[in-house]
C-alpha cells in the first residue's frame, strides 16, 4: 500500500502529464490554424484578377501597365520598370492619386514604354484585361473622334491609377474585389476645323507653373528644365521644346502659337533629388508640384485610388461621396504569441492550485 506521499506525488505527476499532452494539443492546432492563414496568404498574393473599362465611345484604344506592386500592408511599390521615377505613391486624395497618374503618363509617352496590354473598346464600349497580378495600373487611353451630328467630337480620356484587388471599402457586399470594373473619365471637345490658309490655322498656349511643397527654399535647385510634349494624331510623343525655370521668372513659362491639331503636355526633364513630382492641369495652365521628401516620414495616412464612375455629359462624378478619401485597411491578422503565454501561465496557475488543494486534504485526513 502506497504511503500518502507517495499517492500525492503520483497526482502530481498525472496531473502534470495531463496538463502538458493538452498544452502540446493545443499548440498544434494554433499551428495548423496559422499554417493555414500563410497558405491562404500565399493563395491571394499569386491570385489573378482582372480590370474592365467603360470607355465613352467605342473603338477607343487604351494600354493597360503595371505600375506598382500591392504589399501586404496595403502600400504600393513602383515596379522595377517605373523605380527610376520619382513618382510618390504615398497619396492621402484622389487628385493626389490623379496627379501622381499623370506624372507616370507623361514619362510614359516620352520615353515610349511599352504597354502590358493594349485593347480596343467594341461596340458595348468596353474592354476587359484579364490574367493581371496583384498591382497598381495605370489605364492610358488614346484621343478618339468620332463624327456626331455632323461635326466631329474629340473624346479625350483621362489617365487612371486602378488598383487591383480592389479596395474593400469601394467594393459591394457579395462583388469580388479581384474583378474590379471602372468607367474611364473623359472630356468632350469639337474638333477644330483646318483652314485652308495654314496662317489661319487655330492656335493656343500652355503656361507651366512649379509649385513646392513641404521644403525651405534654401532646399531648392536655382534651376529645373521643363519640357514640352507634343502627341500627334498617331499618338507619337516627341519633346517640341525645353525651357529653363528659376526663381527670377516665379518658376512659370508659357509657350505661344501652339496647334491646335496636336495634343500638348508638359514634364519636368530630371526631378531635384529628394522630391517626388505630380502633374495637375486646369485648361491651358500644367501645375508641376515637387514635395521634399522627408527621412522617416510618409505624407500621412495612405488610401487606394478611388474609381467612381462619371455622368457622360458632365463628366462630373455622380457619387456625392467621391471626394471624402477611404479609410485605411485596418489588421486582419491575429498575434498567436500572447495566447500560447496566457495559456501556459493559466495552465500552470490550474496546476499550483491543484497541487496545493490535494496536499492540503491529504494533510487534513
Amino acid at each position: 500500500m502506497r504511503s500518502p506521499k507517495k499517492r500525492i506525488r503520483h497526482r502530481d505527476r498525472n496531473y502534470m502529464i495531463y496538463m502538458l499532452t493538452f498544452l502540446i494539443a493545443l499548440t498544434g492546432m494554433l499551428g495548423i490554424s496559422k499554417g493555414n492563414q500563410v497558405l491562404a496568404a500565399e493563395e491571394e498574393s499569386t491570385q489573378k484578377g482582372s480590370i474592365s473599362i467603360v470607355c465613352p465611345v467605342e473603338g477607343m484604344e487604351l494600354s493597360l501597365y503595371r505600375v506598382a506592386e500591392y504589399e501586404e500592408s496595403g502600400s504600393f511599390t513602383l515596379t522595377e520598370q517605373f523605380q527610376k521615377y520619382p513618382v510618390s505613391l504615398e497619396q492621402k486624395s484622389q487628385e493626389g492619386w490623379q496627379g501622381a497618374a499623370d506624372a507616370l503618363a507623361d514619362y510614359i509617352r516620352r520615353d515610349g514604354i511599352t504597354a502590358d496590354a493594349v485593347l480596343v473598346s467594341g461596340s458595348d464600349r468596353t474592354v476587359c484585361f484579364t490574367d493581371l497580378n496583384r498591382g497598381l495600373y495605370l489605364v492610358l487611353g488614346q484621343t478618339t473622334e468620332l463624327q456626331e451630328d455632323g461635326k466631329t467630337q474629340i473624346y479625350e480620356p483621362q489617365t487612371a491609377l486602378i488598383a487591383l484587388p480592389e479596395d474593400s471599402k469601394e467594393t459591394s457586399e457579395g462583388t469580388d474585389p479581384y474583378q474590379v470594373t471602372a468607367v474611364l473619365k473623359f472630356e468632350k471637345n469639337d474638333k477644330p476645323g483646318k483652314p485652308e490658309e495654314p496662317e489661319e490655322e487655330e492656335e493656343t498656349k500652355i503656361h507651366v507653373l512649379k509649385v513646392w511643397k513641404q521644403d525651405q527654399e534654401k532646399e531648392r535647385p536655382d534651376s529645373i528644365v521643363v519640357e514640352l510634349l507634343q502627341t500627334d494624331v498617331e499618338g507619337n510623343t516627341t519633346v517640341a521644346d525645353r525651357q529653363t525655370l528659376t526663381k527670377e521668372n516665379q518658376w512659370s513659362y508659357t509657350w505661344k502659337n501652339l496647334s491646335t491639331l496636336m495634343r500638348w503636355s508638359v514634364s519636368e526633364a530630371e526631378v531635384p533629388n529628394g522630391y517626388t513630382v505630380a502633374v495637375t492641369r486646369e485648361g491651358n495652365t500644367v501645375v508641376l508640384t515637387n514635395t521634399a521628401k522627408k527621412p522617416g516620414k510618409s505624407d500621412g495616412e495612405v488610401n487606394p485610388p478611388s474609381k467612381k464612375p462619371t455622368d457622360k455629359t458632365t463628366n462630373k462624378t455622380t457619387d456625392k461621396t467621391s471626394d471624402k478619401t477611404s479609410d485605411k485597411l485596418p489588421q486582419t491578422g491575429q498575434l498567436w504569441w500572447p495566447v500560447l503565454v496566457l495559456l501556459f501561465a493559466g495552465a500552470i496557475c490550474l496546476l499550483v492550485g491543484r497541487v496545493l488543494r490535494d496536499r492540503k486534504e491529504e494533510k487534513n485526513r
